[in-house]
């Protein structure tokens, strides 16, 4: 029997406050599929989960300047052929949006993002469990 591939990465809500609003910052996929999500990040051999994020959002983004807020203890999992993908945990990040951001990479993933209030985010990720696990999120957890 053949085993299956885990893919095991981790997300990131980036976010800043401005003038008392939350502002969320999106991605727009276009590597294997076409929509909108959060960053998130794969994890390479013996690399721990704080690693893996801000890799991670340094790798996506280009942002140098965040700080990691809160980890949300939420998964998500799907499986697509032999492979199984899970996201892991989801970090809350808080960073000034601001800093300029750059999509750039090897290979492209995203080819666009957004800074958009929560309703939009809700309206606009493309994944159901995603839109679960952010509209869990409590507004007192973003300081």
């Amino acid at each position: 029997m053949k085993r299956k591939k885990i893919k095991k990465s981790y997300r990131a809500i980036i976010y800043d406050i401005r003038k008392g609003r939350l502002y969320f910052l999106i991605l727009h996929r276009v590597l294997h599929w076409d929509g909108w999500e959060f960053p998130k990040e794969t994890v390479k051999k013996g690399e721990a989960p704080l690693e893996t994020i801000v890799r991670g959002i340094k790798e996506e983004t280009q942002l140098r300047d965040f700080k990691i807020i809160k980890r949300l203890h939420r998964q998500e999992k799907w499986q697509v052929g032999e492979i199984n993908y899970i996201i892991a945990d989801t970090f809350l990040v808080r960073v000034n949006m601001n800093q300029k951001i750059s999509l750039k990479q090897e290979a492209i993933e995203h080819d666009d993002y957004q800074w958009v209030d929560k309703e939009t985010v809700l309206k606009k990720l493309t994944w159901p469990k995603t839109k679960e696990i952010f509209g869990g999120i409590k507004d007192s957890w973003l300081k």
